[in-house]
């Protein structure tokens, strides 16, 4: 359930920050920053994140730990094993593009 939280923070996140395209860099990173800020602790999980903005990563950074029993932070190269976290998303993807119409396009004929 915390993965899920997670995920949705992170998502939460990028959906804030699409909507600031016009904000100079440092109020970008206080911005992200402050998202992030009650999981920056050496005593919580966090999260990796990473913004792309027309293909090239623009910001970068970890929050929280990794691992809380061997003290281990998260950066931006942490791998996460999601496993099966990725499904509720995908199938949410697909409901919106059905949705809107635009699964018949992707998929002529089904």
């Amino acid at each position: 359930m915390k993965k899920i939280f997670n995920a949705i923070l992170l998502l939460s996140g990028f959906l804030i920050l699409s909507t600031c395209e016009n904000a100079n860099d440092d109020s970008r990173t206080d911005d992200i920053d402050s998202l992030f800020a009650n999981w920056d602790k050496p005593n919580s999980p966090g999260a990796a994140v990473a913004v792309i903005k027309d293909g090239e990563v623009i910001f970068k950074k970890g929050y929280g730990m990794s691992n809380l029993e061997y003290d281990i932070p998260i950066t931006p190269a942490s791998i996460f094993h999601i496993a099966s976290v990725s499904k509720q998303f995908t199938a949410f993807c697909i409901v919106l593009l059905a949705q809107e119409g635009k699964l018949n396009e992707l998929l002529p004929g089904l």
